[in-house]
């Protein structure tokens, strides 16, 4: 077995895991949604919602990884074979970040610097995804090789930029979900649960939605205009 297919291999583990693990994070937000539930389950739910949830955030820098190896290694990307080391030193970095952050309270100035510097490492690899997959696309010069190698690095883009929102939009779900848990069910509590965490479904659609035409382009490998 070749580097190339163990890295191909990766991608389509990690592909299924990633959006595995969102279609039971939506599963179990819809259940932390339902006021038919006692509150001491919800609070179960919650927990376990979040504990997969970070998965799919952990696939996203390794999708990340293994697809720029295949691009370098397949001679679709205009960058070296000594960039693959690099490639995987930073996407290790970050896995562990964002591990860190997940595993901390949230509540220390250091736990706020480390999920600023999360922010900030997405916000500019979503930039510079944007720039150099647009930039393919348009000039036809690289650094990506393939027409529908630059649309799935779009669509990554995309994804990551969903992934930005949501993390902004999901801000009041822990305050109004604590609150349900301290003060149990009332109205006012669910509706102000349930108005956090649907704002971000509309965004998770077109996660998956991108995901799924990521998922046709590598498997097709082609577009009209290629």
């Amino acid at each position: 077995m070749t580097v190339y297919q163990l890295y191909l291999i990766g991608h389509v583990v990690v592909f299924g895991v990633w959006f595995g693990t969102d279609i039971a994070t939506f599963i179990l937000s819809r259940r932390v949604l339902d006021p038919s539930i006692d509150v001491v389950v919800r609070r179960g739910l919650g927990a376990a919602m979040m504990s997969i949830e970070v998965i799919a955030r952990l696939c996203l820098p390794t999708m990340l990884a293994l697809g720029l190896s295949l691009a370098i290694d397949g001679g679709l990307l205009e960058l070296s074979a000594s960039w693959i080391p690099v490639v995987w030193v930073v996407a290790v970095a970050w896995v562990s970040l964002i591990w860190t952050v997940h595993r901390s309270d949230g509540e220390s100035s250091m736990d706020s610097r480390l999920s600023l510097l999360d922010l900030g490492i997405r916000s500019v690899i979503c930039a510079t995804l944007y720039v150099a997959g647009v930039w393919s696309l348009v000039s036809g010069t690289g650094p990506f090789l393939r027409n529908s190698l630059s649309v799935k690095v779009v669509l990554f883009a995309v994804i990551m930029t969903c992934g930005i929102i949501i993390r902004f939009q999901l801000r009041p779900f822990a305050a109004a979900f604590g609150d349900l848990v301290a003060n149990g069910s009332s109205p006012e509590r669910e509706s102000a649960l349930s108005a956090s965490l649907r704002r971000a479904q509309p965004l998770v659609g077109l996660i998956w939605v991108s995901l799924l035409a990521a998922t046709v382009l590598g498997v097709t490998g082609m577009l009209p205009w290629e």
